[in-house]
């Protein structure tokens, strides 16, 4: 698992349940690990390890976390270049879901050294879409599930999202998108100079 993945991880944990909570997580583990450096590897069990610590302390399912850092990851202006890299996907929600097949070419031209998982996007019918995520990391893809879920908001988009499929190798979440404007979406600028 590449470091960034994780040291956002544990921004988003500690700006939403504390410094305390992160801290507890990691001396119940006993990793030798203070803080994780963004530009290091670690392995996946790793970051298993402090998802599940996390659901037992916080007594959530460790699916529901992964969503909400994913909604995190789209809603929270500290980390807006993960918005503006998924917002240049399109114009509109059915073009970044038409997009999501190259998120991790796009990834890689950012980071090169980070493997996202594989993503097939498939228009089943018009405006229901079969969003296959693989699921490596595991739990990836309701990482995906809560960006899917935020960017639809932030596209001002109206779309129900739900998990249809799940093995160990691949997740498939339905999208069906019952109205692309639905509400004022949030303001996106194309360069960050003011142009909009």
């Amino acid at each position: 698992m590449h470091g960034l993945i994780l040291w956002t991880f544990e921004f988003f944990v500690r700006l939403t349940y504390g410094n305390q909570v992160w801290t507890g997580v990691l001396s119940k583990l006993d990793l030798s690990l203070n803080a994780v450096e963004p530009l290091f590897h670690y392995d996946d069990q790793v970051g298993l390890s402090i998802l599940q610590q996390l659901a037992v302390d916080l007594n959530r399912d460790r699916q529901s976390l992964l969503e909400d850092f994913g909604t995190f990851l789209v809603t929270d202006t500290r980390v807006e270049r993960v918005r503006r890299l998924l917002r240049f996907g399109g114009v509109d929600y059915t073009d970044f879901l038409h997009s999501l097949e190259d998120l991790k070419g796009r990834s890689l031209l950012a980071v090169p050294d980070l493997h996202l998982p594989n993503i097939q996007v498939d228009e089943r019918q018009p405006h229901r879409f079969e969003i296959t995520c693989e699921n490596i990391p595991k739990g990836a893809p309701y990482v995906l599930l809560g960006v899917l879920r935020a960017l639809a908001d932030d596209f001002g988009s109206l779309v129900f999202l739900e998990v249809t499929a799940e093995t160990a190798d691949n997740v498939v979440i339905t999208a069906d998108l019952l109205e692309c404007q639905h509400a004022e979406g949030r303001e996106f600028l194309w360069a960050t100079g003011g142009v909009s």
